[in-house]
């Protein structure tokens, strides 16, 4: 994913902010790495490139 995407992408439960934690990268390409909820710190995948930003219950956005 290109690292201008986390201005625009938020946790999709919460709605809030992300946090980019790269593990490989290539360029402003992300290849490998991590989207953490700054709400309930949980850790959305980054892998080829592609975030998994699949809704899960643990986070209320309280």
């Amino acid at each position: 994913m290109k690292e201008k995407l986390i201005e625009i992408l938020v946790c999709p439960t919460s709605k809030s902010s992300l946090k980019l934690v790269v593990e490989k990268r290539e360029g402003d390409d992300v290849i490998e790495g991590s989207l953490v909820c700054s709400v309930c710190n949980h850790a959305f995948g980054i892998s080829e490139s592609v975030p998994n930003l699949l809704p899960w219950d643990g986070c209320t956005g309280s």
